[in-house]
């Protein structure tokens, strides 16, 4: 008998949640955009990660070193069984503030290669996305076949950890997919 006491209250309210929460469910931003050009020897990503603007700028202007890891991932599409792996790859791109330049030292782990710039937009073009990165040999794919390539994009802020159990837990910021076939 108690509950028919509060029920127009409780349509009132799932009313207003249907009402304010389903035009925003459209709203969301993506993730990101991810594209895949094919030469005639090689396979590249370039994927661009859409983050807020103050998402990298805050935390670089305070002197807080950012870092963006990216795992490329290419794997056989089929129809009964489990994707198979073809390539993964792990970038690491850090960029560390120094407050007193007003500069930020972009650093690409996986070739060791580091230059300094002077530009806030820079240092976020290099955290945001990869320009053309080769990815794997064509001549390893098959022709006709499917194939999908999945970039997962985790932002760290700070130091990295680097202990085992770091990687259980960290969930991606983004995840971008994209199937293709040889052309």
């Amino acid at each position: 008998m108690r509950f028919l006491q509060y029920k127009p209250q409780m349509l009132l309210f799932l009313w207003a949640v249907i009402f304010f929460a389903v035009p925003f469910a459209d709203a969301a931003e993506k993730p990101g955009e991810l594209q895949i050009r094919i030469d005639q020897q090689v396979v590249y990503c370039i994927a661009k990660v859409n983050k807020d603007e103050d998402a990298f700028t805050h935390l670089l202007k305070d002197g807080i070193p950012v870092a963006t890891i990216w795992k490329v991932r290419v794997s056989k599409q089929r129809e009964y069984w489990l994707n198979k792996d073809v390539a993964e790859i792990t970038l690491v791109r850090r960029v560390v503030p120094d407050l007193l330049s007003r500069s930020w030292l972009l650093v690409d782990e996986a070739s060791g290669i580091s230059r300094r710039v002077y530009s806030m937009n820079e240092a976020d073009q290099f955290l945001s996305g990869l320009e053309s990165f080769p990815v794997l040999d064509r001549s390893i794919l098959l022709e006709s076949t499917a194939y999908q390539m999945s970039v997962f994009v985790v932002v760290e802020h700070g130091e990295i950890n680097d202990a085992w159990w770091g990687v259980l837990w960290k969930q991606p910021d983004a995840v971008l997919k994209k199937e293709f076939i040889l052309p």
